[in-house]
């Protein structure tokens, strides 16, 4: 606490980078430490990003450090600050690592926030490739009991024309849907699949959520999708 504090109260960036000094050449250890990932949190948000190019170093010096600590629980949230408060290109190299396994951590329950970041903060080339693979892998994202959140933020942070895509490859699948539907992260993103679909693929998608209504009724999150479900298709339901 006494480290953030000072870093908080340090009268120039010059003082900020000789506090951090003592991070350097551990900072793969530091984060994952309880309380020295706070310190990193810390560094991240009260110096200039230049200064925080001996933390992108470490972090992507060895083969697999990024999606590791993507996969932390402690580690996520420095790899979040990261891409929220560098510029795009100076994250590059952790944004490479992070769409190299990009199927596997949407699927993860600390790594899908790492996901959610680079699709609200990454530049619109890092955007279309990590929608590209969400498309791609929706039907195993949509059944991780975690992945609605990255399926909602692809469609939310895409181009128009690849969120047609994108709720037209989660909705294939009606039992993927159903699955989403019943889930606290899950319902919203299923709710913002069914508003971005085209109009001639409404009755498709809507004839094979109708046959489970009942089993959407049944819980709390699947019945606000039943009721829309409803109200699309007809009051025949």
């Amino acid at each position: 606490y006494r480290v953030q504090e000072a870093l908080e109260q340090a009268a120039s960036e010059e003082d900020r980078c000789a506090l951090a000094q003592e991070l350097r050449g551990h900072v793969c250890q530091v984060i994952s430490c309880p309380h020295g990932n706070h310190v990193l949190q810390k560094c991240i948000t009260t110096m200039q990003p230049e200064s925080l190019q001996f933390i992108i170093d470490e972090l992507t010096q060895h083969e697999g450090s990024v999606v590791r600590a993507a996969k932390h629980r402690y580690g996520c949230r420095i790899v979040q600050h990261l891409l929220r408060t560098c510029p795009p290109t100076q994250v590059s190299r952790i944004a490479g690592r992070l769409l190299e396994e990009a199927a596997a951590l949407a699927c993860h329950s600390y790594g899908t926030y790492t996901l959610q970041r680079m699709l609200e903060f990454g530049t619109e080339e890092q955007r279309y490739q990590l929608v590209r693979c969400v498309e791609r892998n929706a039907t195993r994202i949509g059944l991780s009991p975690v992945g609605g959140g990255v399926l909602e933020a692809a469609i939310n942070h895409a181009a128009l024309k690849d969120k047609v895509w994108i709720a037209r490859a989660v909705a294939q699948d009606p039992k993927v849907l159903v699955a989403m539907a019943r889930t606290k992260v899950g319902h919203s993103c299923v709710l913002l699949v069914l508003e971005n679909l085209q109009q001639g693929e409404f009755q498709s998608v809507f004839a094979g959520l109708a046959q489970h209504l009942d089993t959407l009724r049944a819980s709390r999150f699947g019945r606000k999708v039943a009721a829309e479900v409803c109200r699309l298709n007809g009051p025949a339901q």
